[in-house]
């Protein structure tokens, strides 16, 4: 598959399973089953994106350090890329706040709102989501875009577009932390350098967001 139909056929199953819990409308569900639903749902479209990621026979640019790096390697940056990526929400959310005096991110509540109504959720939005989001903006999308664009301009690209979709008005805050993983991204070679450092993230400020509110 090339580059162009590996970007298509992505986005399209990412879409799809973005906007699947509209499905249960018609039925007017509970919220839990709502929630365990779009969980299923993301753990699915995950699954999905891991199986066919194997189809793109183009190695992408940005890959072809992947062929040399070792797992170890791989994973170490994953590691290191959590406390690079707390450090970048930090650093963004300060000027976030001194330049436009915004407040905590309104996603973050609605998250762990939801999360504490069903905590199978939990697992949505620190393994199934992330593990979406990195294939899609930074493998996919990079990817495409790298065809017509330098790497950089398409990180940035991408990172405006991840930013745009959370939507919540921390736009530099989401922008900071989209290039902090195409950075560990292009630093192995492998998407689940990014993908490591995304989940745990997730995983560690949801923990956090729940015990103090």
């Amino acid at each position: 598959m090339t580059i162009t139909k590996y970007f298509i056929s992505q986005c399209s199953l990412y879409l799809l399973v973005y906007f699947s819990p509209l499905l249960l409308l018609p039925f007017k569900p509970s919220s839990n089953l709502s929630i365990n639903f779009t969980t299923i749902s993301y753990l699915i479209g995950a699954g999905l994106l891991i199986f066919f990621s194997h189809s793109l026979k183009e190695v992408p640019a940005i890959e072809q350090k992947a062929l040399t790096t070792p797992r170890k390697e791989i994973i170490l940056w994953g590691v290191y890329g959590l406390f690079l990526a707390f450090l970048t929400q930090i650093i963004a959310g300060s000027i976030d706040r001194l330049l436009w005096d915004s407040g905590q991110s309104q996603n973050t509540l609605n998250i762990a709102q939801l999360i504490r109504s069903s905590p199978f959720f939990l697992i949505a939005v620190s393994i199934a989501g992330p593990i979406m989001e990195e294939f899609i903006f930074r493998r996919s999308l990079i990817s495409f875009l790298s065809q017509y664009v330098t790497p950089i301009l398409a990180a940035i690209i991408s990172s405006l577009l991840f930013a745009l979709v959370h939507a919540d008005g921390h736009l530099l805050v989401y922008f900071s932390m989209a290039m902090v993983f195409y950075f560990l991204y292009q630093k192995t070679g492998s998407i689940w350098t990014s993908i490591i450092a995304h989940c745990a993230m997730n995983f560690i400020v949801m923990l956090l967001q729940l015990n103090l509110s």
